[in-house]
């Protein structure tokens, strides 16, 4: 692929969503550290030409960033976008275009209820810390508190650090930055918000605020803040916090976007010190946020019937779940016709109804009136369904809605999804055949798919043939989760090598002997994380059940068999070992998806 791949319609949708998220969250999420030096100008406002046809490239290709990236340098960029009827120019925009602030994300921050967090909070957040005090302490490294606090009064909070490098706390450590709005959590309640000034990694300033705890670790994470706000009565956070698919209750620093920030900030009081309206320019008209119910109801809510035939359809089923595959192997949200319509049409030809047409068109017309669907490089006001010839001639782009993708990169409102299609609209197809076809496989496992197999067992396999020698060695490159072994040491630890459904503890060569199992696989495309939360100690015949999706823990923490009801039990607890029901949660949908 190369960028006379670059279509008009591929480099629309781009133009749209760098309007939906502004300049510098769209250079910063398509690769761009700067702007490029020229400008494509498109009713009146000016767009980054390399990073907007980075964008335009993969929707006019549907290949993901660096596997069908074109290479060029930017005259010949230049030319393509030029040979496609836009105008792009080498000066900059006079004035930066409105709507282009950047937006803030939401850092949701817990408090702690022991530990001395109630004392630090009104010591550091609510009273705030003298400038001057620091300085007697720590010296000069003081100063860079001078000028975000004129009154001389700091407010400040901070974290410990994480020794994992890619759990929950470290992501939110890694990706918070100035301006963002931070919401202070305890007692499944947000007490106060505030605004973060700057960033501050010092040990000094915070020893000398907060001291040091039994180890020798202190919150040096620091973050400084403005416009605090305690409210005035608690605010529940339970709504908030489902919405975003952050477990329950709140225990690590977390991080969210700035779009899933606008989804929730319904669902919050308003602030003393608005910000300015962030989002697109004036005239661009753009879709209300949406939620994850509206999603799930509008999976539901797809036709059934062909309209043009009258025959039972599952053309708008197949479409969605095959653009759904997509969004689990990180593709771009919107494709090209030409690859929906012989992928899909496919998928028609080989789980359509035997009596619904194999017409791919339809669906990728019709989709538009689901709320799930989008189109580019076809006129708005068109009243009837285009020719496939005039689809092949305009090279359309179609796909899912920025929101609506976001929504369903989240692993459980995807499974949900994945749930409502099959039993709906596709009880009785052959699951693991069509999974396959999709990519998905990973779902018909708890683990999901870690990495690719070496060998596929064959025909010739089978041949009873004697060896003659050692077995063969092939030579492979493959990528595979990163799993933290002092958790399943830890996970076994506590529970003294007991499963955690039979009891049973095994010996092998005299040490006891366990297995620790992730509740939400690791592996694509469920994406768990590694953490004592989302594990299980079992032994060897309970693990393989409950990664084959055999049986599941339910609600009232009954071990059941997923066919036939039969109860193993109660799930042995250990005050030391908290699992959180978000996980058990997603296992029991994934038994369902599979049952």
């Amino acid at each position: 692929m190369g960028i006379e791949d670059l279509t008009r319609a591929g480099v629309q949708a781009a133009v749209q969503e760098h309007d939906l998220l502004g300049p510098a969250d769209f250079r910063a999420q398509y690769g761009q550290d700067a702007e490029s030096g020229h400008w494509l100008i498109l009713d009146g406002r000016h767009y980054d030409a390399r990073a907007t046809a980075t964008l335009g490239h993969q929707y006019s290709s549907g290949a993901a960033a660096g596997t069908g990236t074109f290479h060029g340098d930017e005259n010949t960029l230049v030319r393509q976008l030029r040979a496609l009827g836009f105008t792009v120019e080498e000066s900059a925009p006079a004035t930066e275009p409105p709507g282009t602030s950047e937006a803030p994300q939401l850092v949701l921050q817990p408090r702690g209820t022991r530990d001395g967090g109630p004392q630090n909070f009104a010591k550091s957040v609510r009273r705030g810390v003298r400038v001057s005090e620091l300085r007697k302490a720590i010296g000069p490294g003081a100063d860079v508190l001078d000028g975000l606090y004129p009154d001389g009064i700091a407010r400040l909070w901070g974290s410990t650090p994480t020794t994992q490098s890619n759990n929950e706390k470290a992501r939110a450590l890694r990706d918070r930055r100035v301006g963002d709005d931070i919401l202070f959590y305890t007692g499944n309640s947000f007490i106060a918000r505030a605004r973060v000034l700057r960033l501050i990694n010092s040990q000094e300033i915070a020893q000398e605020v907060w001291g040091a705890d039994e180890s020798g670790a202190t919150w040096e994470h620091i973050m400084a803040l403005g416009d605090v706000e305690e409210f005035a009565e608690p605010v529940p956070a339970a709504d908030v916090l489902d919405e975003l698919s952050v477990p329950r209750p709140l225990r690590s620093l977390t991080v969210r976007s700035a779009q899933d920030y606008a989804r929730v900030a319904g669902l919050l009081p308003p602030g003393q010190n608005p910000r300015p309206a962030y989002g697109s320019p004036p005239g661009h008209r753009r879709d209300r946020a949406i939620g994850r119910a509206e999603v799930l109801g509008r999976i539901t809510a797809l036709r059934t019937r062909h309209d043009l035939t009258g025959t039972p359809s599952r053309h708008e089923a197949l479409a969605v779940l095959w653009v759904i595959g997509r969004i689990a192997a990180s593709e771009p949200r919107l494709a090209p016709w030409s690859l929906f319509r012989d992928e899909v049409g496919a998928l028609l030809a080989e789980f359509g109804l035997p009596e619904s047409p194999v017409t791919p068109e339809y669906a990728f017309w019709h989709l538009r009136g689901s709320g799930l669907w989008e189109i580019h490089g076809i006129p708005e006001n068109l009243t009837s369904m285009p020719q496939p010839g005039d689809f092949n001639t305009a090279q359309p782009v179609a796909g899912l809605p920025f929101e609506v993708a976001r929504i369903l990169q989240e692993p459980e409102t995807r499974l949900r999804a994945l749930v409502e299609l099959r039993s709906k609209y596709l009880p009785d197809i052959d699951l693991q055949a069509l999974l396959g076809r999709l990519g998905l496989s990973g779902y018909l496992t708890a683990e999901g798919l870690d990495e690719e197999p070496v060998s596929k067992p064959g025909r010739k396999s089978r041949e009873a043939k004697r060896a003659t020698g050692p077995a063969g060695r092939r030579t492979s490159t493959s990528s595979s989760v990163v799993r933290d072994a002092a958790l399943a040491a830890a996970v076994k630890e506590i529970h003294d090598h007991r499963c955690q459904v039979c009891g049973t503890r095994l010996a092998y060569k005299r040490n006891p002997y366990s297995e620790a199992a992730h509740i939400r696989g690791l592996g694509t495309p469920h994406d768990g994380p590694d953490e004592l939360h989302n594990l299980l100690c079992l032994c060897p015949n309970h693990h393989v059940l409950f990664d084959g999706l055999e049986i599941y823990v339910d609600g009232d923490d009954i071990v059941q068999e997923t066919r036939g009801g039969k109860s193993l039990g109660r799930l042995r607890r250990h005050p030391d070992h908290p699992i959180d029901e978000k996980y058990l949660q997603y296992h029991r949908t994934l038994c369902e998806f599979n049952s």
